[in-house]
């Protein structure tokens, strides 16, 4: 499911001088960031891809919220599409974090991309994420 896509645009064109402009239609712009909910009862599944910054990061834990409401034994999470992650991202995990614990889910972190490991190793220190790894199989 696409949570986000960039508007299109559509640009006037004059065919010639005394015509009138017509209105041609740009391709779909690529999305921001995507969101896949791959419906598990047990342990459901959100890949995140794209990019997660303070525009879409919000997306992801409103989500994981919905889901975690269906109170599955598990939830997991894979970040391994994500192609940059910001501060707002980490805001977002701990969101979900919290809702999970709260709702007695296990919430398990699958194949994060390079940008969000880095991004955690660096603020482990002010910031708890205890977030189990889950191993690539379900």
């Amino acid at each position: 499911m696409s949570i986000l896509e960039q508007p299109t645009r559509q640009h006037a064109q004059p065919t010639r001088h005394d015509a009138q402009p017509t209105l041609q239609h740009a391709k779909p712009a690529k999305p921001i960031m995507t969101l896949d909910l791959q419906n598990d009862r047990n342990a459901p599944l959100i890949a995140v891809s794209g990019e997660v910054d303070m525009s879409t990061a919000h997306l992801i834990s409103e989500l994981a919220e919905h889901v975690i409401t269906r109170r599955p034994a598990r939830l997991v999470l894979d970040l391994s599409g994500v192609t940059f992650f910001s501060a707002h991202g980490i805001s977002a995990l701990l969101r979900t974090q919290r809702a999970a614990e709260s709702a007695e889910v296990t919430l398990a972190l699958r194949a994060a991309a390079p940008c969000v490991t880095y991004l955690l190793a660096v603020t482990s220190a002010g910031i708890n994420l205890d977030i189990p790894v889950a191993n690539a199989s379900r």
